[in-house]
């Protein structure tokens, strides 16, 4: 909830709080809004990871996005659209927010709420599916109508009471 509650600022901040298809390639270039010092930087696969699509490092402020997938979300590609609000939600709750980071060392469980990965998962779906918007629609609808993908679509529906 304290997510779903974050999400809905920043589409307050941005006046974003009827787009049912979130415009996340445009608040990419807004990150300065939320700290002057952050910047995104469209790069050739060869400067990431195999098989990265996207990376934030919260150190210097700068989310990285594999060329194809920039140019992919700027197409509508769901998944990369979806790749682009995983990594601002990673930026925002680690960067911003300043969350804590948890990881799981050797056998010690760290709880969902409580991992990173899972908490960009979380703000990148009711970033890109406001549950007030999508109220009485279908998954199908959802996915069409936000730009996301029909899994997407399903495990946000799930979410919303």
């Amino acid at each position: 909830m304290e997510l779903r509650r974050l999400a809905k600022k920043i589409r307050e901040m941005l006046d974003l709080t009827d787009e049912l298809n979130f415009p996340i390639v445009e608040v990419l270039e807004l990150l300065h809004k939320f700290d002057e010092d952050a910047h995104f930087e469209v790069v050739e696969a060869d400067e990431l990871e195999e098989n990265e699509h996207a990376v934030t490092d919260i150190i210097s402020k700068t989310i990285k996005i594999r060329e194809d997938v920039y140019e992919g979300a700027c197409n509508g590609v769901s998944r990369d659209r979806m790749t682009i609000a995983h990594e601002f939600a990673h930026f925002i709750t680690l960067c911003v927010c300043g969350f804590k980071l948890a990881r799981s060392f050797g056998d010690v469980d760290v709880s969902p709420y409580r991992d990173p990965e899972w908490q960009a998962k979380c703000l990148a779906g009711e970033l890109m599916i406001d549950p007030e918007l999508v109220k009485g629609m279908s998954a199908i609808e959802i996915s069409e109508v936000c730009g996301v993908s029909l899994p997407a679509a399903r495990i946000q529906l799930s979410k919303i009471a």
